[in-house]
């Protein structure tokens, strides 16, 4: 039997004996005292099982060795542990990563909110596939939490994500491919298309995100359409991370004499000893990850609010890009829908847009409710082709 197939059924066992007895990575990992990156791996197939590994994972699941092999004593019947033949409910389970934040919802059947939960900590597909799974099952297993009732297992639940990150096609395809062997569905959308979903249901409109990037996205004639907000440095004009690297550009000139030195500049190179290789090495080497940039745009904003020329000259470059955004949507649809503007620099560009078009925005708990009661054909219809 070669390695490959060794692993895959190692792997399908463990899913199944975990799903049985509702267990997550992290409460499996406790139990048996190893880290939660091994578990996910031998769960991926991806990691050989040693034999002190494996004794602690039957231990820790109270199986044999033999039930956690099983498969591969008589590699002539390949019989693997099978799930429970038994027809079992479904739920549906929506978590929306906001930030930093990871917000929970678990419907019945019937529709009904049975379960909630708040974690700190978003769910981004740059992260690898093991370490969402944890995520996700560490947000599943503290909405759980809340009810006296039996485990429900991961394969009773249809779950429904928002994750940042989206963009990211091939990474998105891999993550769904690993998610679908645990949940009985799985279905992965952008906060952008779930956002106009919640604010304006079957009617025409704008949702313009202005966050750590700019996301436009647009309903018309019964379609949801994207326009921008393909992940910073390639584009997102406008938002914190753009917002930051132009305070940098502006700081790096300005200390190197090719325009005025402005409070702004002086503020940030304070902030470094007045090094610009500081600077540098914190974009670098400041394990801030992708969104490093926005670290810089508090500086900007309070030398904004304080009318400082060269932060309000940074801001009015991300105003004009936006408003060029808005003017091409109303060329696309040939009128002027009203625009819902969210995010956290909605104080910034909130009285720059026509307000005869803005709209109040829906409450974060509409929106996971909603999330969680999303089905595939209803997305069809929206042209939202996320969904595998």
């Amino acid at each position: 039997m070669e390695k490959k197939q060794i692993l895959s059924i190692v792997a399908n066992n463990l899913r199944v004996l975990m799903n049985k007895q509702g267990l997550s990575v992290s409460e499996l990992a406790r139990r048996c005292d190893i880290s939660t990156g091994t578990v996910s791996k031998i769960m991926a197939g991806q990691m050989a099982l040693s034999i002190i590994t494996a004794m602690r994972i039957a231990d820790g699941l109270n199986v044999t060795i033999g039930e956690l092999m099983q498969g591969l004593m008589n590699p002539a019947t390949n019989a693997t542990v099978q799930e429970d033949a038994e027809d079992l409910d479904e739920f549906n389970v929506g978590i929306l990563s906001l930030g930093n934040r990871r917000v929970t919802c678990i419907l019945a059947q019937t529709g009904t909110v049975i379960a909630t939960s708040e974690l700190n900590g978003g769910l981004d597909l740059a992260e690898t596939s093991g370490k969402l799974m944890h995520s996700i099952q560490e947000a599943i297993t503290a909405a759980l939490e809340t009810l006296d009732k039996q485990t429900i297992k991961l394969k009773q639940m249809r779950l429904k994500l928002v994750t940042q990150s989206y963009e990211f096609e091939s990474t998105r395809q891999k993550f769904m491919y690993f998610a679908e062997r645990y949940f009985k569905e799985v279905i992965l959308l952008s906060d952008w298309q779930l956002t106009c979903l919640s604010i304006f249901n079957d009617k025409p409109g704008v949702s313009l995100v202005v966050d750590k990037g700019v996301s436009l996205s647009y309903q018309h004639e019964g379609v949801i359409n994207k326009l921008g907000g393909w992940k910073f440095p390639v584009y997102d004009l406008g938002g914190e991370n753009w917002l930051g690297a132009e305070t940098i550009r502006h700081t790096v000139e300005a200390a190197e004499g090719y325009v005025p030195m402005s409070a702004l500049a002086q503020t940030v190179l304070s902030k470094f000893n007045g090094k610009i290789e500081a600077i540098t090495e914190t974009c670098f080497k400041g394990g801030l990850g992708a969104d490093v940039f926005c670290s810089f745009t508090p500086f900007l904003l309070r030398a904004y609010f304080t009318e400082d020329p060269a932060a309000v000259e940074i801001i009015d470059k991300g105003v004009a890009a936006i408003q060029k955004m808005i003017a091409r949507v109303d060329a696309i649809t040939g009128e002027k829908l009203d625009i819902a503007l969210h995010g956290s620099l909605l104080d910034i560009y909130k009285n720059k847009i026509d307000p005869k078009r803005f709209i109040a925005y829906v409450p974060i708990t509409h929106n996971v409710e909603l999330l969680a009661q999303l089905t595939k054909d209803y997305l069809r219809q929206k042209g939202i082709l996320c969904v595998v």
